[in-house]
């Protein structure tokens, strides 16, 4: 089932349930888990997003509409949407889809002129993707599937079942390299501060904003992701900043969030079915 084309009436929403409310919404506002002595401690292990744990009542609505990520504008527009009493008897369909246009509108007026060339010279058939090619870091850092953040030493390690692709967080000070060849995950370093897991990104190769927006950004793009590990349930939530001078006018915010899910394993990626596997 598409999570985009699911009835309203047919799917939990914690902004339409009291219980949840309480247990999930307003404890996602509050505080981050305390910080241990071992700052990075809270993150490590598996975590899986709605994509694979859609019967779990910790979601809403507007999770399954972001099973691949979205814009934090989007998530916390249909989730207003939700939580207003008079939407109560609408269908998901008739509040998501305006939402939606109208957040292509806002994400396309913040592109330059040399983005919305990539923009309108991408297609579904020129998707990289199709020819067996990983995704980059955007689209690769809020991917459906399930992720492990483990140790490397002084650094971190996230694996994704997306593409089984393999990250590496320098967590040891050193700074982004000058004269580096740029790769598709790029260069990341990252440091705790306040119970937040921050990784900045640089020396990408250029690739996709999303699937929704077909949009393209270059090499100069820079990230920021914040992490941040919440209870009840325990969970990881991400908002993940990129900017990009050649493609566009300000920073753009996508979300996303992952339930932990220490007894998953990660299953090996391929694309077989596609040619140039790998």
């Amino acid at each position: 089932m598409s999570p985009t084309s699911a009835a309203h009436g047919g799917i939990r929403s914690r902004a339409l349930l009291p219980c949840l409310l309480v247990g999930a919404w307003l404890s996602a506002s509050g505080a981050a888990s305390a910080q241990p002595s071992d700052p990075v401690a809270p993150f490590l292990g598996t975590w899986s997003g709605v994509f694979t744990t859609q019967d779990n009542d910790y979601w809403g609505a507007e999770d399954l509409l972001c099973f691949p990520g979205c814009s934090l504008e989007l998530y916390r527009n249909v989730a207003a949407l939700l939580r207003d009493p008079k939407n109560k008897e609408r269908r998901f369909n008739e509040l998501a889809g305006p939402a939606s246009q109208a957040e292509e509108k806002r994400f396309a007026a913040m592109l330059t002129p040399v983005g919305r060339l990539i923009q309108a010279e991408n297609s579904p058939e020129t998707d990289p993707k199709l020819h067996c090619q990983p995704y980059g870091f955007v689209r690769e850092v809020v991917n459906p599937l399930p992720l492990t953040i483990e140790r490397d030493g002084k650094n971190l390690l996230i694996r994704y079942e997306e593409w089984s692709l393999l990250r590496t967080i320098y967590m040891d000070g050193r700074p982004h390299p000058q004269h580096q060849t740029p790769t598709l995950l790029g260069h990341s370093v990252g440091r705790v501060e306040n119970g937040v897991l921050i990784v900045e990104t640089a020396r990408v190769t250029p690739d996709w904003y999303s699937d929704a927006t077909h949009a393209g950004h270059s090499g100069e793009l820079k990230g920021v992701e914040r992490y941040t590990v919440r209870d009840n349930p325990k969970r990881l939530e991400v908002e993940l900043t990129v900017e990009d001078p050649v493609t566009l006018t300000k920073p753009y915010v996508i979300t996303k969030t992952w339930l932990f899910t220490p007894d998953v394993k990660l299953l090996q990626d391929s694309c077989s079915e596609f040619p140039g596997k790998f």
